[in-house]
């Protein structure tokens, strides 16, 4: 998953002179005021318990009642430090000043908290407050990597879940200050933006858009670097330099492809003390983590943050349940097209996770929801949150088809995704609308009607030169796995059923919301894709356990995988 923002460029200030030609009178723009952050981890047992926050806005002249600060209280189901009652401290020119606090109405991914002064503030206002450590166990379920934790000790964490930011969109200078003296002697601070003390300029929000890494942390390369580093504090269970310089490679690659040569990147990983991985981008940035379960490999790490780096770049405008099939889409169709094109992986291995995607397409129960009803149940259930990967990534597969063959090979996908970020660089608007204009200019009325029916949630059917002539699309029919609940209840060490599927196997076998499971199998075993032999899981109700056998799979639905022409050789295999 990806919360972005959009990026401003920095700029000098210029002069009317300058604008209207020589001759005109200069009028220099206001310099931007200071958003200072100054941030000193604390230090007990070996283990990080708090960050030290001071937090300096310039001269914000802020009326008594109105809102100076804020910060959401819960980030897309992941909690954040609050700062309930007077934990947020600040003061002026004229001392101390009182805060009142107000909780906003709830939306699907962020609730925002406001702080208003009790009077009119005077001078700069400083804030002081102590940022927690959240604490995570084997029962924390897992989710977007943006809650701030003690790993090794060090910390880790996003600035959405632990800084507040002041509201409005003008340009500020923002400089992140790191105070080291309490942590072990070589210890590192870095953010998304570098290592170290790190100054931009841009709104106040943008502080949530970063991570922060603190401690004895390791990298690669050992010393980092402004244009690629990856970080580590815990050493993870794959060869994390290996990776890294094979994630270098393909961060090298894409900027060159997205028109970005001159940009940055950082991965930050994380230790989790419970089962699960997964991966969560920001700016320039993403935070991988691993967990108790299987061990990632290399190629596993490659391929997910293949998939993180390329939400760098592709993004529409607009709310998440309109555009994330296109930000998640682009991601799962251009990490896999970008390694291959990089030399990253085989022809072969290009097969296999092409399969994988069009798999999870066509074994999601919920793929025929329309974008917005999947989008109502995003954070609740898992199925729900995986629509917009497949549905976009089938999707873009089939324009991508579309134009290459209404163009005889002169034109593609790229075309258009590219058109869509350069739009977004000038500043233009770069949305539903544009894509579809975009599309239309390419294959005619058709990209409307293709475009709403993707929209609607209707099966999508890949044409017959989807992706390369060393690829065939077959049909074939399947029964898409349905446990029938939600299985991230499964991550949980003490997890019920919840989100019981009316009218399922499992409903019909006797599951019911609120069992307390005992026992269930791995729904995400390959071997149980396509299985027409039955499960047992194993529930407590009442007291009493009880043994629940069913077959967790819905009803047959038509489906498409490729196959190697083998007429084809790799030299050939062009996508």
């Amino acid at each position: 998953m990806a919360i972005r923002w959009s990026r401003l460029r920095l700029i000098a200030p210029l002069s009317l002179a300058a604008l209207f030609g020589v001759g005109a009178r200069a009028y220099a723009l206001p310099a931007p005021s200071a958003y200072d952050v100054s941030l000193k981890p604390h230090v007990i047992g070996g283990a990080v318990d708090y960050i030290d926050v001071h937090i300096r806005m310039e001269h914000p002249d802020v009326a008594a009642g109105a809102a100076i600060v804020r910060m959401p209280l819960v980030v897309a189901s992941i909690p954040t430090a609050r700062y309930d009652g007077d934990a947020l401290q600040a003061s002026d020119a004229n001392g101390s000043l009182p805060l009142t606090i107000k909780d906003l109405p709830p939306t699907p991914s962020l609730t925002y908290r406001e702080w208003s002064p009790s009077r009119a503030t005077s001078g700069d206002v400083v804030f002081a407050f102590h940022a927690p450590m959240r604490q995570v166990s084997a029962t924390t379920r897992n989710g977007p990597l943006f809650d701030l934790r003690a790993e090794a000790g060090g910390l880790d964490g996003a600035g959405y879940t632990f800084l507040p930011d002041a509201p409005g969109v003008e340009p500020r200078r923002i400089s992140i200050h790191w105070d080291l003296s309490g942590m072990a002697p070589g210890a590192r601070g870095v953010t998304s933006l570098g290592e170290g003390d790190v100054t931009t300029v841009k709104p106040a929000e943008f502080i949530n858009d970063l991570y922060f890494y603190a401690g004895p942390v390791k990298s690669y390369p050992s010393q980092g670097s402004d244009r690629f580093a990856m970080y580590w504090l815990t050493e993870p269970p794959f060869g994390a330099t290996d990776a890294a310089t094979m994630i270098d490679r393909l961060y090298a690659y894409m900027s060159t492809f997205f028109h970005d040569e001159g940009g940055s990147y950082r991965v930050f990983i994380r230790k989790q003390p419970y089962k699960g991985d997964g991966g969560t981008a920001l700016y320039r940035s993403f935070m991988f983590g691993w967990g108790t379960g299987k061990a990632p490999t290399t190629d596993n790490l490659e391929g997910l943050i293949a998939h993180e780096m390329t939400h760098n770049w592709p993004s529409l405008d607009g709310d998440h349940g309109d555009t994330s099939w296109y930000s998640e889409g682009t991601a799962e169709y251009y990490s896999i097209l970008l390694s291959l094109r990089a030399g990253l992986i085989s022809p072969d291995e290009f097969l296999k996770r092409i399969n994988e995607r069009a798999e999870g397409y066509y074994d999601n129960p919920l793929q025929r929801l329309s974008n917005r009803d999947a989008e109502a149940i995003y954070w609740r259930d898992a199925r729900a949150s995986h629509v917009p990967y497949g549905r976009g990534f089938m999707y873009l597969g089939r324009v991508d088809a579309e134009i290459r063959a209404k163009s005889h090979g002169k034109r593609s996908l790229d075309d258009v995704v590219l058109a869509l970020l350069e739009l977004k660089r000038k500043g233009k608007p770069a949305g539903l609308q544009q894509w579809q204009d975009l599309t239309a200019a390419e294959l005619g009325p058709i990209a409307r009607r293709e475009y709403a029916d993707m929209v609607a949630g209707k099966p999508i059917e890949p044409p017959a030169n989807a992706f390369a002539p060393c690829f065939t699309p077959e049909r074939y029919e399947t029964r898409p796995l349905e446990p029938g609940f939600d299985v991230a209840a499964l991550e949980q060490a003490r997890h019920a059923v919840t989100g019981l599927v009316a009218g399922s196997a499992a409903e019909k076998a006797g599951l019911e919301n609120g069992d307390e499971i005992v026992h269930a199998p791995d729904f995400a075993a390959p071997d149980l894709h396509g299985t027409n032999g039955p499960v047992e899981v194993v529930v407590r109700r009442a007291g009493r356990e009880l043994t629940i056998k069913y077959v967790p799979l819905g009803a047959p639905v038509a489906a498409w995988r490729w196959a190697r022409n083998p007429k084809v050789a790799d030299a050939a295999c062009k996508v």
